[in-house]
């Protein structure tokens, strides 16, 4: 039992390496990961039922495991192609084209809530009521942007 144990943590731990490098190095789920973030905060200033917040986490793990396994596909083909490889090609769009149909999902479901719910205009009058919330996102923005863009290239 011991044993089983000790390789469900090691899986838990190979399986969070992934993620980490996948943060890392892949500027396009960290853009997911700041996506989810800001859709949550304006998801929760917005009054979102727990079935509307489930609804969306469904989206964000949809997408970012979509993201993920695209990831996991293009260094396993990099890894494999010596040059140029139109089969290679062709599965790495096919992966990256499964990202986007994630991606769209979840745009169109944020435009139900966000619009057919109206959950934005709540989340908005919140806004402007709380001026001290906006101004702490107004901030975030810079350190967001400066996650998506650089943090992968800091050394």
């Amino acid at each position: 039992m011991k044993k089983q144990i000790r390789k469900l943590h090691e899986s838990f731990q190979h399986a969070f390496r992934g993620l980490g490098l996948c943060i890392h190095g892949e500027r396009n789920f960290r853009v997911h990961l700041v996506a989810a973030f800001y859709v949550t905060l304006f998801a929760l200033m917005g009054g979102a039922s727990a079935a509307e917040g489930g609804i969306l986490c469904v989206c964000f793990g949809l997408t970012m495991g979509a993201e993920l396994m695209n990831t996991a596909i293009e260094r396993l083909c990099d890894k494999q192609a010596s040059g140029y490889d139109g089969g290679v090609r062709n599965a790495k769009d096919i992966a990256a084209a499964g990202v986007f149909v994630c991606a769209a999902a979840c745009v169109a479901v944020a435009v139900c809530l966000f619009l057919g719910r109206g959950l934005l205009w709540v989340a908005l009058a919140y806004l402007q009521t709380h001026l001290w919330a906006a101004g702490l996102i107004v901030i975030t923005i810079p350190a967001a942007l400066l996650f998506i863009f650089k943090y992968g290239r800091i050394q």
